[in-house]
């Protein structure tokens, strides 16, 4: 789920009856790094994923790539060298997302498939845990029944201009409850 730094809602089908809970994690501010690549260059990043990452996100956005570009976007574990995602599709917009990664060192590599000779990027880099940074509001229904709707609503505060956010609305109250909501939020 994506925002632009306003006010969020989206509607919940519960699908048993009881209390249920609703919980921020977030809003981290990406980790940027910025580059010049050429076609068939493969810079690599290093990106700390501490222990307790719930979720580690990875991406390159059309919008951050200078001229229009190919890039594809590859995420290796330090410690085992093994590949745990890779996005290429036909532009620059490339997403990794690893839940629940264990603690290491990730190397975040941007390929240039077919660039301008040079192209200009950032590339954006999260790892979020479960705390909550005390810059997103959750409001939800306090219990649920059975085949019933409710409504989250997330608001917002505190959050820089021009930055993109990373957090998770993580869900509690009964058993077997889905992953946490996503939220990315990119400030004007």
């Amino acid at each position: 789920m994506n925002g632009t730094g306003g006010p969020i809602s989206y509607p919940v089908t519960f699908g048993y009856s009881g209390a249920f809970t609703a919980t921020p994690r977030g809003l981290l501010p990406a980790t940027t790094f910025t580059g010049s690549i050429n076609t068939g260059d493969f810079p690599c990043y290093d990106v700390a994923v501490p222990a307790g990452t719930t979720y580690a996100r990875f991406s390159l956005f059309d919008a951050t790539t200078s001229p229009a570009s190919d890039l594809d976007l590859y995420v290796f574990r330090d410690s085992t060298g093994a590949r745990v995602g890779s996005s290429g599709g036909g532009t620059s917009e490339e997403e990794v997302n690893l839940l629940d990664p264990p603690a290491d060192t990730y190397w975040a590599c941007v390929d240039g498939y077919a660039t301008a000779n040079p192209s200009t990027f950032t590339l954006f880099a999260w790892a979020l845990g479960s705390a909550d940074a005390g810059n997103m509001a959750v409001t939800a229904p306090a219990s649920a029944t059975l085949g019933a709707t409710g409504t989250i609503d997330l608001t917002f505060s505190g959050l820089a201009a021009g930055t993109r956010y990373l957090g998770s609305v993580a869900y509690g109250g009964g058993a077997g409850m889905p992953n946490p909501t996503i939220v990315r939020v990119d400030t004007p």
